[in-house]
């Protein structure tokens, strides 16, 4: 019941949220690379020179519209910020190791990419709910899914991987659309135990597309993803439903499990697929590894600069790349390339955030089952599994690290509703 005297909202304001919620839903789409980064890649699969120069006069339009949204919640957006400090000293980090980076320029340039990127996380936090961004983020990648498939039959050219014909479609690679089919199979399941807004026919469908995507690209990372988001669904659900006895127990079996787990894909993952040969694109990494470790070594507690390492000026990233007989983008691996950027110092603060983040997370997913916390822990543990093998942690302009800040950034939020804080949102 609205309270006597305040005015009903008028057509204005109903309107500035559809433009908004427009406006955010563009901008992922933008960040996410779909079509516009395969329409620049050249036939070895890289990004050209001049496509990805106008990549990045792309991305200018997404930062002054997320500018211009953030500067109507300047005060929430402040809040935000203290909120959460690890997260903005993290942020913070890319420019401060502009003082020690190896390419100073090359650091400043991508550090302003991440911050201006990640702003719109922090507006995402601010004016959407966990349902409503996980709405959002089914949409967003089930139509991304949708499109692939109808590329793979109205242009394979384009679709399909040259060398393997494995499905890559609106994607320039088959691993970044097994990554997003993961993402997407593990949105749309949650959405479809959703019974409140009549979601589901529309979350079947996209759960279908995801899974048909994910299985047509073949990608090793995007089924490792996707069977690990089931098991972490798994035990969050008997978190949720366990009493506090149990839940410790549960809690101990769970972090065992993950030191196993990741001991066992840094040591013997990459062994076992290179003498299988099920996935070329994991050949070389373990060796790879072993080169980009000394080099940690070299300068362990600060590093080499925010994105410093793998440039062609640096001496040392030209010995890895002729040892192991190809230029690799980046080392595989989202820590290890944190160690490279910030060193020892930088990696604990990003454990600090990633620390907090799952433990609040749990203790909201308990508390509030029936909010969508799930599907925002369960995120941002499948996020961290996938940079075990890939490299998108602290990515400027990189959609997967948008939504993994997004679901950080509103765990933060949502705790302290317990403490007595007002909430942050005024969506309407």
């Amino acid at each position: 019941m609205r309270e006597r005297g305040i005015p009903p909202p008028d057509g204005l304001s109903i309107k500035w949220r559809t433009l908004e919620c427009w406006s955010v839903g563009i901008a992922l789409v933008v960040q996410s690379g779909a079509v516009m980064v395969l329409a620049f890649t050249g036939w070895d699969g890289n990004l050209t020179s001049s496509g990805r120069s106008i990549l990045q006069l792309m991305v200018l339009p997404v930062y002054a519209v997320t500018i211009a949204l953030l500067a109507r919640t300047p005060m929430q957006f402040m809040a935000a910020v203290r909120r959460n400090l690890f997260l903005a000293l993290l942020l913070v980090l890319p420019f401060l190791s502009v003082l020690w980076s190896i390419s100073p320029s090359i650091t400043f340039r991508r550090a302003i990419g991440l911050a201006l990127s990640i702003l719109l996380a922090y507006h995402i936090a601010i004016r959407f709910t966990p349902r409503q961004f996980l709405v959002l983020t089914v949409l967003l990648l089930g139509g991304c899914m949708v499109l692939s498939l109808i590329f793979a039959v109205a242009l394979p050219g384009w679709a399909f991987m040259p060398e393997n014909q494995n499905l890559r479609g609106v994607f320039n690679h088959k691993n970044v659309l097994g990554w997003y089919a993961a993402v997407s199979t593990l949105a749309s399941a949650t959405l479809l135990s959703d019974r409140a807004f009549g979601f589901r026919p529309m979350a079947m469908f996209f759960f279908a597309v995801s899974v048909t995507c994910l299985l047509l690209s073949r990608s090793t990372t995007g089924l490792v993803t996707a069977l690990s988001a089931a098991c972490f669904a798994a035990f969050y659900v008997a978190l949720a439903r366990s009493r506090a006895s149990e839940r410790v127990v549960l809690i101990l079996v769970g972090v065992q499990a993950a030191v196993v787990f990741i001991v066992s894909v840094d040591i013997f993952l990459g062994v076992l697929l290179e003498g299988t040969g099920k996935d070329a694109s994991f050949t070389g990494r373990t060796p790879l590894w072993a080169l980009v470790d000394e080099a940690i070594w070299r300068r362990l507690l600060l590093g080499y600069g925010y994105q410093a390492f793998w440039t062609e000026g640096n001496g040392e990233a030209w010995s890895i790349w002729t040892e192991v007989a190809w230029m690799a983008p980046h080392a595989h691996n989202g820590f290890r390339d944190s160690m490279l950027s910030f060193g020892i110092v930088g990696t604990l603060v990003l454990l600090i955030v990633i620390f907090r983040a799952i433990r609040s997370g749990a203790l909201l997913h308990c508390r509030y089952p029936k909010e969508h916390w799930l599907w925002l822990n369960v995120m941002i543990c499948v996020y961290l599994v996938m940079n075990l093998t890939e490299s998108t942690l602290l990515n400027q302009n990189s959609l997967l690290f948008i939504i993994f800040t997004t679901a950080i950034l509103m765990i933060s939020l949502g705790d302290r509703r317990g403490k007595g804080a007002p909430p942050l949102s005024n969506a309407q």
